[in-house]
C-alpha cells in the first residue's frame, strides 16, 4: 500500500511540474508573439510615415510643362520617371520586405485618393496602375474573406480604376451585402448613371441595407435614373421591381404612371400589384383614377385596400359613388380609408359622410363620425 501511495504521489508531482512548465512555455510564447506584433506595428507605422512623405512629394512636385497637343504617353512618361526611385528600391528588396513596402505604399495611395483632386489625383491613379495595384485589387475581389472583397471594391472606385469595371459588375452578385454595396458605389463612380443598368440587371434579392445604398445612388441622379428604374419594373427579381416602384413614387416621376398602371392591372404577384397601386396614389395622376376605381371591386382584399388608400391620396370627386360603396361594405380599415377618401373629394364627399352619421348600420355611423372628427380636428388645428 505504501508503494502504491508513493507512485501516485510521484505521478501527481510530475503532472504538476508538467502543467507548470506548459503554462510557462505558453506565457513565454504569448509574450514573444505580442512583442513581434508590436514590432511589426511599429515597422508598418514607420514605413507608412516614410512613404507618406515620399509619395506626397512625388504627387505634388511640379513637372516640366509639355507643348500643346502633346501625346498622353508623354505625360505618362513624366509620371513614370517620378516613380523610378520607388520601383528601384522595391526591385532590390527580398520578397518579404518587398511585400511589407508594397502594402505601405498601397495604403498611402488609397488614403491620399480620398483627398486629392485634379492633376494630382490623375498622377496618383497612374502610380496605382503602374505599381500593379489595380490588378492585385481585382484579384482580391475573389478572396474568401468578404471584408477583403469589400475593401478591394471600394479601393477600385476610389482609384477610378476603369479596368475593373467588368470585375466590379460581377461583384454585384456577391453573396455579401457589403461587397455588393461597395461594388455599386464604385461602378457609379467609374461609369456614371449608366451603371444603374448593370446594377438593376445583376443585383438579386435587394435587402434593406442594399436598398438604402442604392436609393442614395438613385437620388444622386434623379431624372437621369428614370429610364433605368422604368426598365427595372420588368425585372424577374421581385425585390428589384419593388425597389423601383418605391423610388419612382418617392421622387415623383410622373412619367412612370403608365408603366405602373400596367403593373397594377396585370402583374401576377399581389404584393407587386399592391405596391404599384399605392405608388399611383402617391403620384396623384388623373390617368390612374379609372383603374383605381375599377380595383375597388377586386376580389383580393389587399388590392381593394391599396386602391382605397390610393384614392384617399388622390381626392377624386369622380370616385365618390365608388367610395360610398366601400364605406358600406368591407373590412373596417378599408371603410375608414374610403371615408377619408370621401373627405378629400370636396364638398360633396363631406356631405355623403355627414349623411352616413344617421345611417341605420352602427359600423357605418361610427366610421363616418370618426372620419369627420379627424377632418374637423385637423381643420381646427390648422
Amino acid at each position: 500500500m505504501t508503494t502504491t501511495f508513493s507512485i501516485e504521489f510521484f505521478i501527481v508531482i510530475a503532472l504538476a511540474i508538467g502543467a507548470t512548465f506548459f503554462v510557462f512555455v505558453v506565457s513565454i510564447g504569448l509574450i514573444i508573439n505580442k512583442w513581434v506584433e508590436q514590432r511589426n506595428v511599429r515597422k508598418h507605422e514607420r514605413l507608412y510615415g516614410y512613404y507618406s512623405e515620399l509619395l506626397a512629394d512625388l504627387l505634388l512636385q511640379p513637372v516640366p510643362g509639355l507643348p500643346a497637343g502633346h501625346r498622353t504617353s508623354a505625360l505618362f512618361d513624366q509620371y513614370e520617371a517620378l516613380l523610378v526611385p520607388v520601383k528601384s528600391g522595391l526591385s532590390w528588396s527580398t520578397p518579404a520586405r518587398k511585400g511589407l513596402h508594397r502594402t505601405a505604399i498601397r495604403n498611402v495611395l488609397v488614403d491620399f485618393a480620398q483627398d486629392l483632386t485634379g492633376e494630382s489625383l490623375n498622377r496618383l491613379q497612374y502610380f496605382f496602375y503602374s505599381l500593379g495595384f489595380v490588378d492585385e485589387e481585382i484579384t482580391l475581389l475573389e478572396s474568401r474573406q468578404w471584408w477583403v472583397r469589400a475593401q478591394a471594391a471600394r479601393n477600385l472606385g476610389l482609384l477610378r480604376a476603369r479596368r475593373a469595371t467588368s470585375a466590379l459588375t460581377l461583384a454585384l452578385e456577391d453573396r455579401h451585402d457589403d461587397v455588393r454595396n461597395e461594388a455599386m458605389q464604385s461602378l457609379v463612380v467609374l461609369v456614371g448613371v449608366e451603371a444603374l443598368g448593370a446594377i438593376f440587371e445583376m443585383v438579386k434579392g435587394i435587402t434593406r441595407w442594399t436598398g438604402l445604398g442604392l436609393s442614395i445612388i438613385v437620388r444622386q441622379f434623379e431624372d437621369r435614373s428614370i429610364p433605368y428604374l422604368i426598365k427595372a419594373l420588368k425585372s424577374e427579381d421581385q425585390s428589384v421591381v419593388l425597389f423601383s416602384i418605391e423610388m419612382l413614387a418617392e421622387i415623383g416621376f410622373v412619367s412612370a404612371v403608365d408603366p405602373l398602371i400596367e403593373l397594377a392591372r396585370d402583374y401576377p404577384n399581389i404584393t407587386i400589384r399592391s405596391a404599384a397601386i399605392q405608388a399611383l396614389g402617391r403620384l396623384s395622376d388623373e390617368r390612374s383614377e379609372r383603374l383605381l376605381r375599377e380595383l375597388l371591386a377586386n376580389p383580393y382584399p389587399s388590392i381593394r385596400a391599396s386602391a382605397v388608400k390610393a384614392l384617399e391620396r388622390v381626392g377624386s370627386p369622380g370616385s365618390i359613388p365608388y367610395l360610398v360603396e366601400r364605406v358600406l361594405a368591407g373590412e373596417i380599415q378599408e371603410r375608414l380609408s374610403a371615408g377619408r377618401a370621401l373627405a378629400r373629394s370636396g364638398k360633396r364627399g363631406l356631405e355623403e359622410l355627414r349623411m352616413f352619421t344617421g345611417h341605420r348600420d352602427q359600423l357605418v355611423k361610427r366610421v363616418a363620425a370618426h372620419v369627420l372628427e379627424e377632418v374637423e380636428g385637423l381643420g381646427e388645428r390648422s
